[in-house]
């Protein structure tokens, strides 16, 4: 998972780049070094993270270095809007590209384009999906889109008009990511944030929407407790990272599995539960702004979610 900048054209107020040193940007020559050097040492997946990577120009070029090196797999993790831009993505394709995880934060342009901070986002990201499920169509499934839908107070409303739209435009994975709270300027960005509890009950009931409608459906950093146990499976794990190599610009992880549950430390009733091997918990920053009562430990591993 390589870093290329923090350059973004929206401008999230929960953006989980926003603490990450500003103004970066890695120079081509660099990023090149990178990706080689990290093939060498066994990677065969390659991710461009968020910032925005499609505001490099050189990122069709990266990517077909990458294939020339022998990546498998080449991700792309997106906000879309570029992406509506027929010739743009195909140029990227044609590069060797062949996964998008693209971020969508409500299921209506008004909820979207508060969020995003960015009028008229919605309506190219919805193009830029509508340009992917035909891709991918046409790719015979070679090229993989999943969407990611920010869990925020702004858009819980619209978490299972969501799964419809996904539904509706042809694509098949959805993953629904409890936000991870930022700090920037020394102050925490709480008022974005939902709380578990909250979320809980819209998040359970868009899920099964989801699974209805025949979605491979998951979740980020959203504890087992608040899950229906049919979804539990679909929660990533810390061993999901064991083989995840992550260079940012202010830190890198040869393995990101440690730094996971650093990153998402157990509550103090979580050993009681009997699915803690498990569970994903959630952000160490959540729980130190609003505690750990809401992880509540799970009698039985198929047991009911509680009330």
């Amino acid at each position: 998972m390589l870093r290329l900048t923090t350059d973004c054209n929206s401008g999230c107020h929960h953006c989980t780049v926003a603490d990450v040193p500003a103004d970066q940007t890695r120079a081509p020559r660099e990023a090149l070094a990178e990706l080689v050097q990290a093939r060498k040492q066994g990677s065969d997946e390659l991710v461009f993270m968020r910032g925005e990577p499609t505001l490099r120009p050189d990122l069709p070029a990266l990517a077909k270095a990458a294939r020339k090196v022998g990546y498998r797999l080449i991700q792309i993790q997106t906000n879309g809007r570029r992406l509506c831009y027929a010739p743009y993505l195909d140029k990227l394709l044609a590069a060797g590209v062949d996964y998008f995880e693209v971020s969508l934060f409500g299921a209506t342009a008004a909820t979207n384009d508060a969020v995003s901070v960015e009028q008229g986002a919605f309506e190219q990201t919805l193009a830029g999906l509508r340009l992917l499920a035909e891709r991918g169509v046409q790719s015979g499934g070679r090229v993989g889109t999943l969407v990611t839908f920010a869990v925020l107070r702004a858009n819980l409303h619209e978490l299972t008009a969501a799964a419809e739209l996904v539904a509706e435009l042809g694509l098949s994975r959805l993953q629904y990511n409890f936000t991870r709270p930022v700090r920037v300027d020394g102050a925490w960005r709480r008022e974005v944030l939902a709380r578990l509890d909250e979320a809980g009950p819209p998040l359970r009931a868009a899920m099964a929407r989801a699974r209805e409608l025949g979605l491979w459906v998951s979740t980020e950093a959203v504890p087992l407790c608040q899950l229906d146990p049919a979804d539990r499976g679909a929660a990533e794990q810390a061993r999901d990272f064991a083989e995840v190599r992550v260079v940012d610009f202010h830190q890198r992880h040869e393995s990101f599995a440690q730094h996971h549950r650093v990153a998402r430390p157990l509550g103090p009733r979580c050993p009681e539960c009997a699915v803690v091997d498990r569970c994903p918990t959630t952000w160490r920053a959540y729980q130190e702004l609003f505690g750990t009562d809401e992880l509540r430990p799970l009698a039985e591993p198929d047991a009911d979610v509680p009330s």
